[in-house]
């Protein structure tokens, strides 16, 4: 786990893949390791802003008191910070779709295009589903290359809501899922407990008096 940018108000680390971003409901029964019992170690008391599921890596950020949290989660509701991510998928395909609807392509994606995706998302106890009573989803999308020969896609993505597991869902459902997440029907096996997805970069519209840049950002390439 590196340290991206410290102020009074915050910290920004890059996550690994295969770490949690706060403890689990397990506690400390549960192995794994968490970025915010380490943040601990060397800071005292952090507070959580966002998370990173559990496969993904990328940037995290935390307050370092209750103020910061505050006004760190109106930033958050408000849209007042642009997230990036990136992500790895397969070509088209639909091979991991239910049956009864696996020759449908309603939701079919030129590769070349770009836009922002709504949906409405229900989640689930392990996964997300599409559904009419579902909570309203929106995600900036554009495809960034095209790799023939690995037989791959790399999309840049912006969630404008906070769903959860949006990002996997999305591609999924139109016939992209993001290499080595199973959970979503992807064939092709990463690394142990990660994805080819990745939290690349945060960008701060407003920052009402909070010690933030206006860019934090890591470089990532897994192709």
């Amino acid at each position: 786990m590196k340290i991206l940018f410290q102020s009074d108000d915050v910290v920004v680390v890059h996550k690994p893949a295969g770490w949690l971003s706060v403890p689990s409901i397990q506690g400390h029964s549960d192995p794994r390791q968490v970025v915010g019992i380490e943040l601990r170690q060397t800071f005292g008391s952090v507070y959580p802003v966002h998370r990173l599921d559990f496969e993904v890596e990328g940037v995290l950020l935390f307050a370092l008191h209750p103020k910061a949290q505050s006004v760190l989660h109106k930033i958050w509701e408000d849209r007042d910070v642009k997230k990036t991510y990136h992500a790895i998928t397969q070509t088209q395909m639909s091979s991991h779709w239910p049956p009864y609807v696996s020759g449908l392509l309603q939701d079919k994606v030129n590769v070349e295009d770009s836009g922002v995706w709504k949906s409405l998302i229900v989640q689930g106890k392990r996964r997300s589903f599409i559904g009419p009573h579902g909570q309203k989803s929106e995600t900036e999308f554009k495809l960034l290359k095209h790799n023939e020969q690995a037989g791959t896609l790399l999309w840049e993505l912006s969630p404008l809501t906070g769903r959860r597991h949006q990002l996997r869902l999305e591609l999924s459902r139109r016939g992209f899922p993001v290499l080595g997440d199973k959970l979503y029907g992807s064939g092709m096996e990463c690394e142990k407990d990660t994805i080819r997805l990745a939290a690349t970069r945060l960008n701060f519209d407003k920052k009402f008096n909070l010690n933030l840049p206006d860019e934090i950002k890591i470089e990532w390439n897994k192709e």
